[in-house]
């Protein structure tokens, strides 16, 4: 086969690959749809009705409407420092139903012989078991009656008074018709989890959380799927190595060296100079961002309390949390939307008529829609947003916290900007440059652009599934489009993306022939999609679907490290390309960035990702701080430096020669990569080794209390974390902004 056979094959694999992926996760989840835990329409007790679905739908309402997906989680998903209300109220039924039944007081249950108190335990577990909902009515025994009102007061009294142990404020939901709604809502997901599906020996959960107490331990199939899992990555890991090194991926002679310092002399066009301030606001968001990150590092240790106390008063752990992690996600799409936009003229060496006018009002369009959404996420976390709260204030959804109209006001700005990027990008798909029309370079040049501009598509395709559910949606079916957006559209369409920019930089830099660059693209974008799409399933292990999620979660996810591992045989070819360059290399320091992101997916996306994603041992780890310390290497590693790389390399063809400095680059590089090195190896995955001792010696529940955080050895590790998070606010983040600052007012003005 010739090679641009080869090619045109690669690209075909790519679209089948695309199709088939999103097919399995579509099917799977058609077919998913009838299984989720029922919402009954009365629940019963001998008393008479207890609650209905009314009433446990508005409780779903107060926990979103208040943010408190961000304060604690529920069924594992949402923050990890604070209770899980699914968890901690199931494992209450049981010890409330077990008081009940010893009469009524938990010293009478204490004091029981051993074998009267086995009984009284596996009559509790036998109740909440086969407890179920028929024709819409869910009745529940005596003891589980009383477990219901005793429920409705625990959570009305922390709700009302506060808590300090796990930081909620007094009054944190006002009004007491809320707080017995919200209690309710617990109650109906604990039971959810506590309770067997009809017909099968594992509950509407999985078995999730482990909790012997209620009977709750590890299915068979998450061990059965967990050793396919690791078969098929070690299966697959090898026919890749075999496919790459016998037809040479990664390998292509680079161009001549002088290449990336004429880049500089390239004109500088308005539209570009336009993309200046996304950097800079990007930069500035990045700084808020890990500024609340550091607070709730010390939320961690000191719940509901800061050094000035009106901080701590008036600034709960959920609007800390909730702009810690949109400001992740927004500061790292607008730096990514700025060079988006920066590349166009840099490649076709033009720009459309009233490109920089277009490009203005991008720009403040998103700086509107970002301060409202963020605004009204506040306001809705502190109660007076209404009945506006899903609209203009805070959805409830963990990374999709903005109201619904900043969310599409936010899709229809990347519409906007896709059109933006597609219409500067004609010229070079008329003429790709470098041969004459009809050449083989000017063919693979056209199609590393085609294959750039349908990556940006597919980022707005994928936020789009953010829409497909709303208010009322069945918890277990809004998870589903949930994670459509923050793993796939994250973990998946983000790093096609990444693949289709880095190479056209590295070709347009000179570093890599268009060929070799566009080949590496296919394969690797080929097994990210493949992979990473149908692996969104293992976020649905726990959440209410069918235990199939196991299977196509457990073994595609064991699959995600395949393109991760070559994506840092990619860094360390990128690295020896920069040494080769000397140290005049003009863009030495956005690539270092570059490399760093290579070398943070394969630390903090393949390894901690694996190990994490294979069924048993996330029915262990789920919701622990092994996810934290995942997700901080993971999306701040990864997508974080990348973001920080794309910035730096619009912001050197920017920036008179004259004025540009590599010092204060060089200490955010190692300020930014040293305080997360610091990070997860010093508290994250420590605290994570520990928690997950906790989870199997004394259950999930344990795990997630206010008294293991005030553990010595956890505390102690939890203090440390102010060092790294001084090291990357000091020595990475402000050392960046000044060097945006300092230097934005000599842009080059041609």
């Amino acid at each position: 086969m010739s090679a641009d056979g080869g090619t045109k094959l690669l690209r075909n694999i790519v679209i089948a690959a695309f199709i088939v992926a999103v097919a399995i996760i579509l099917v799977g989840g058609y077919y998913a749809r009838d299984k989720v835990p029922p919402i009954p329409q009365r629940v019963e007790g001998p008393g008479g009705t207890l609650s209905d679905r009314d009433a446990i739908m508005r409780g779903q309402d107060v926990y979103q409407s208040h943010g408190l997906m961000d304060h604690g989680s529920l069924w594992g998903h949402g923050t990890l420092r604070g209770m899980d209300f699914s968890a901690d109220t199931l494992h209450l039924m049981g010890q409330w139903a077990r008081d009940f039944h010893a009469g009524g007081q938990a010293v009478a249950y204490e004091n029981l012989p051993p074998d009267r108190k086995a009984a009284v335990d596996q009559r509790v577990i036998g109740e909440i078991k086969h407890s179920r909902v028929d024709n819409g009515v869910l009745t529940l025994t005596p003891a589980l009656a009383y477990a219901f009102e005793q429920n409705r007061r625990h959570w009305g009294d922390k709700f009302r008074d506060g808590d300090t142990g796990v930081g909620f404020l007094p009054n944190t939901v006002a009004q007491p018709q809320q707080r017995q709604d919200i209690s309710d809502f617990f109650f109906w997901a604990a039971w959810a989890a506590g309770a067997l599906r009809p017909g099968e020996a594992a509950t509407y959960t999985v078995n999730w959380p482990y909790d012997p107490t209620v009977g709750n331990v590890a299915a068979p199939e998450a061990f059965l799927w967990s050793v396919l899992s690791i078969l098929a990555l070690l299966a697959v890991l090898g026919v890749i190595v075999y496919i790459v090194h016998r037809y040479g991926f990664f390998f292509g002679e680079a161009k001549a060296a002088d290449i990336s310092q004429s880049l500089l002399e390239t004109p500088v066009t308005p539209s570009q100079r336009a993309t200046a301030k996304f950097f800079l606001v990007a930069v500035l968001l990045f700084l808020v961002q890990i500024l609340n990150g550091g607070l709730l590092a010390n939320y961690t240790v000191r719940p509901g309390q800061f050094y000035i106390q009106t901080i701590g008063k008036l600034y709960p752990y959920s609007w800390a949390k909730t702009w810690h992690v949109q400001l992740a996600i927004l500061w790292i799409a607008l730096a990514w939307v700025g060079t988006a936009i920066y590349i166009g003229p840099f490649i076709t060496h033009s720009e459309p008529r009233r490109q920089r006018l277009l490009v203005n009002l991008l720009f403040w369009a998103v700086v509107g829609v970002v301060v409202a959404s963020l605004t009204g996420e506040v306001l809705s976390i502190k109660g007076l947003m209404g009945d506006w709260w899903f609209w203009l204030g805070h959805q409830g959804w963990e990374y999709l916290e903005l109201g619904r109209l900043w969310q599409i006001l936010l899709l229809g700005g990347l519409v906007f900007w896709l059109v933006i990027v597609y219409r500067t990008m004609i010229p070079a798909l008329r003429n790709p440059g470098g041969a004459e029309i009809g050449s083989t370079v000017a063919s693979d040049r056209r199609s590393l652009i085609v294959f750039y501009i349908i990556s940006a598509v597919l980022i707005v395709v994928f936020f789009a599934f953010g829409l497909f559910y709303g208010r009322g949606t069945h918890l277990t079916i809004a998870e589903y489009w949930r994670w459509f957006v923050v793993h796939i559209w994250v973990e998946g369409i983000f790093e096609f993306f990444g693949v289709a920019v880095i190479s056209l930089f590295l070709v347009f830099m000179g570093l890599v022939q268009a060929r070799a660059a566009l080949r590496v693209a296919y394969l690797t974008a080929t097994l990210v999609l493949f992979y990473g799409i149908p692996g969104v399933a293992h976020h649905y292990f726990w959440v209410g679907g069918p235990s199939y999620w196991l299977a196509l979660g457990g073994v595609f996810s064991s699959l995600e490290p395949v393109p991760l591992i070559l994506l840092v045989v990619r860094a360390w070819m990128e690295y020896r390309a920069i040494r080769r360059q000397g140290r005049e290399f003009p863009y030495k320091w956005p690539l270092y960035f570059l490399v760093a992101s290579s070398i943070w997916n394969f630390v903090g996306a393949a390894i901690f990702g694996f190990i994490m994603n294979l069924p048993i041992i996330n029915y262990y780890t789920h919701a622990t701080y092994l996810t934290a310390n995942h997700a901080h290497t993971a999306l701040f590693g990864v997508y974080g430096m990348l973001a920080i790389s794309l910035l730096l390399f619009s912001w050197r063809g920017l920036i008179d020669e004259k004025h540009w400095s590599d010092r204060l680059l060089k200490v955010s590089f190692w300020g930014l990569n040293g305080g997360l090195f610091l990070m997860f190896s010093t508290s994250l995955l420590p605290i994570a080794l520990m928690q997950i001792n906790e989870v199997a010696t004394n259950g999930f529940h344990a795990a997630r209390s206010a008294a293991f955080w005030q553990l010595p050895h956890v505390r102690g590790l939890a203090e440390w974390r102010i060092v790294p998070d001084m090291v990357i606010i000091i020595f990475g983040a402000l050392p960046l902004l000044w060097f945006l600052i300092k230097t934005f007012p000599k842009l080059r003005t041609k």
